[in-house]
């Protein structure tokens, strides 16, 4: 298996992945998340179409109070990971909403470590 991850400042994700992903060349896997207490360390997924064993994954950090940029743009099938960020771990995605993987009465950002 390949990996290829690209460490980018929170600021340049989108347009590192602007610069390589091509939507009938790259297929968008998700985005998620790690708590390292005090901050995240956010991954986005890629793999070329037709190759089961390479991925191209862009990694960044992020504090609990900085914007998530949303790559909707680009991708439009990214909201739902992005929404998924905002409910789960409490984090403001550019344009997320939230409620839609949580009721109303569940814990808040339940992935959340403080």
């Amino acid at each position: 298996m390949e990996v290829e991850e690209i460490k980018v400042p929170l600021r340049d994700v989108r347009k590192t992945i602007k610069e390589f992903y091509e939507e009938d060349k790259w297929h968008f896997i998700t985005v998620n998340a790690v708590d390292l207490g005090g901050k995240v360390e956010l991954k986005w997924f890629f793999s070329p179409y037709g190759e089961k064993e390479r991925f191209r994954v862009v990694v960044s950090e992020a504090s609990y109070d900085e914007e998530i940029p949303t790559i909707t743009y680009l991708i439009p099938s990214a909201w739902i990971s992005e929404w998924e960020l905002a409910d789960l771990f409490g984090l403001n995605v550019e344009g997320a909403k939230t409620g839609l993987f949580l009721e109303p009465d569940s814990p808040k950002a339940p992935l959340r470590r403080g």
